[in-house]
């Protein structure tokens, strides 16, 4: 098969078709597509109550998409990877199409513990701490040993799962296409402390030594200094804050943070900043790009703290959202899940506080927000704490009552008591599919929620498994269908769908698609082209000599493989070497035979046979 000749339709065509044509050729040093690096956006939740799986717009601060999934366990958690989401239980793993919305498998967990969830490249990663299990979702279903129980992991940007042993003290880590965890022993047994990200590098926040180290790297950073003495019951939140980590000591009612930066020859860090919490019970603390989150389960308050350790604000937490936990999503936002999946808290990543209704059958009371309980004063070497502004009540439209969760929402009308929001990014675009036809991929998808601004434009973009053949193009706020033409045998392209307004692009649909079927690798002989064998015209002569016509096909691409000719009679023929095309073909002339009546075969190196050819007069 031949390459096939790709060219781009003016873009009047590309919004007018039923099916858009895009061609595009990309080299392979292509840079990587935009459309297929971004990060996994908004934060999805289980209602067990709804039996509904819901997607969270953090920009939009809305409900964008959900799924219908029956029998939902209480508890459930759930993580997403680039085509896939998983509504993790204690028995059961269920996986769902996030661009058609709907269940595509059941799964067994290999324990029945609530294991720690890592959204990252190469997974998700559920990681079984107290079993010492890491599984990795996707694509396969893959369970791990890390060899004892582990800490609380984390994940670089680079896909690098981190973990820490803690009955020996190892550093261990999961690269994104490794198939084992990787240990040392970098601590020894009876250190405490945690894992936590600062920029793209992992790092050790060692309690005993009350010293921080990278351990990202071929070896780990030498361990520096904190300036303050930490207990073994310090909690470590799992990133940074501008620079900053954040260490909770529960029973001293403090909150530290700590200079992230591991610092080089010349450089001291910075004193950490002390930030003293009235009596309470606190959860551990999290981090969005910048400000440090906690939870106040005294008095079911989301507190936040810019990376100074100045309060930002305090916002109730609706009463019936149930335990509610912190989680940090890939935009760097913080998302308090209520535990229930009635309602969810957006942290964006300056601290600010916005509240999302996702029942149905009841409108929260609207959030609102009111500084920290006073703390007491800074040491003396920090500066004086400046008092937050006044707090503002949240004006967020919590919309009318409504029988079901849409799929997509729309805004409620405005009232006297109600501003209108700002537009903000695109949704999902609804129901992504991506099929194949013939050689080629027919995409359809739905209309993305507008999120008060007009769709002007979706992005489309592509990228094959391995080799050559990704490819990207941009078509008009109506377009709703695509073709990719000429996949290519035997390969798997993930295809993207964002769509864009005068806010920016949205959140992806994300779709796979495989190619065509990889061929059974043939070779078929032929009586060629009539000749005699000049080195002996006696052997074999004209009119019954001629060359074997030899056509290969379904072999692997760009390799020479050897071919040798056979005959059922006396025939001796060392045979050559052929090179297979891109598609894994290759047709060729060779090897002078003349014996009227015989049979005639060709073998590869790579143990394919022809059928035997009966050889005819010419």
């Amino acid at each position: 098969m031949g390459k096939r000749g790709l060219r781009r339709l003016p873009m009047t065509a590309l919004v007018s078709v039923c099916a858009v044509l895009i061609g595009v050729a990309v080299s392979g040093g292509a840079s990587p597509l935009p459309g297929l690096e971004l990060a996994q956006a908004g934060h999805w939740i289980a209602s067990p109550a709804l039996n509904l799986v819901l997607f969270v717009n953090g920009s939009a601060k809305s409900v964008d998409a959900q799924v219908p999934v029956a029998g939902l366990e209480p508890g459930s958690q759930v993580v997403q990877g680039p085509t896939s989401g998983y509504v993790i239980g204690k028995s059961a793993i269920i996986e769902f199409g996030k661009s058609d919305l709907s269940v595509d498998r059941t799964l067994t967990p290999p324990s029945g513990e609530r294991p720690a969830l890592v959204e990252a490249s190469g997974g998700p990663y559920l990681v079984y701490r107290e079993a010492g299990r890491v599984v990795r979702l996707g694509s396969g279903f893959t369970t791990l040993p890390a060899g004892g129980p582990l800490g609380a992991p984390v994940a670089t940007p680079d896909g690098t799962l981190w973990l820490n042993r803690l009955d020996s003290g190892a550093l261990c880590r999961l690269a994104k296409d490794a198939d084992t965890v990787a240990c040392r022993d970098d601590l020894g047994a009876g250190h405490t402390g945690g894992l936590s990200v600062a920029g793209d590098r992992a790092v050790f926040v060692d309690t005993t030594t009350d010293t921080i180290r990278q351990v990202s790297g071929d070896a780990p950073g030498e361990p520096v200094a904190i300036g303050t003495d930490l207990s073994p019951a310090a909690q470590i939140a799992p990133a940074d804050a501008d620079g900053r980590i954040a260490v909770l000591e529960p029973e001293k009612r403090q909150l530290y943070l700590l200079d992230a930066g591991v610092p080089g020859a010349g450089r001291a860090p910075a004193q950490p900043i002390k930030v003293g919490l009235p009596d309470g019970v606190y959860s551990n603390p999290a981090a969005s790009a910048s400000s440090v989150v906690l939870l106040d389960l005294t008095r079911h308050q989301v507190l936040t703290y810019g990376a100074d350790g100045n309060p930002r604000q305090a916002t109730a937490i609706p009463p019936e959202s149930g335990t509610p936990q912190l989680v940090r999503g890939d935009d760097k936002r913080v998302y308090v899940d209520g535990g229930e999946g009635k309602h969810v808290l957006v942290v964006d990543p300056d601290g600010q506080v916005s509240q999302v209704p996702v029942a149905a059958d009841k409108a929260p009371a609207p959030a609102t927000s009111a500084p920290p309980t006073s703390p007491p004063p800074p040491p003396a070497q920090q500066p004086p704490a400046q008092q937050p502004p006044k707090a503002k009540p949240d004006v967020r439209a919590d919309g009318p009552k409504q029988q079901s969760p849409p799929v997509r929402k729309t805004d409620p009308p405005v009232t006297q008591q109600q501003k209108p929001l700002p537009p903000s990014p695109p949704g999902i675009p609804a129901r992504l599919t991506a099929r194949l036809q013939g050689g080629d991929a027919q995409l359809s998808w739905g209309a993305a929620a507008d999120n008060r601004a007009e769709v002007t434009a979706y992005h489309v973009a592509w990228q094959p498994s391995s080799g050559t053949g990704a490819g990207s193009a941009d078509l008009g706020g109506t377009a709703r269908s695509a073709v990719i033409p000429g996949l290519r045998a035997g390969i798997t392209y993930t295809v993207t769908v964002v769509a864009e307004n005068s806010a920016g692009r949205g959140t992806p649909a994300t779709a796979k698609v495989a190619g065509p079927a990889v061929p059974k690798p043939t070779i078929t002989v032929t009586r060629g082209k009539t000749g005699t064998y000049e080195p002996d015209p006696g052997e074999c002569s004209a009119p019954d000599c001629a060359k074997m016509h030899v056509v290969v096909r379904g072999f692997a691409p760009n390799t020479a493989f050897h071919f040798t000719p056979h005959c059922g009679c006396e025939y001796s023929n060392g045979g050559r070497s052929f090179t297979t095309d891109s598609n894994g073909a290759v047709t060729f002339e060779a090897f002078d035979f003349g014996a009227v009546g015989k049979q005639a075969w060709v073998t590869s190196d790579n143990g394919v046979s022809s059928a035997k050819y009966t050889w005819p007069p010419g």
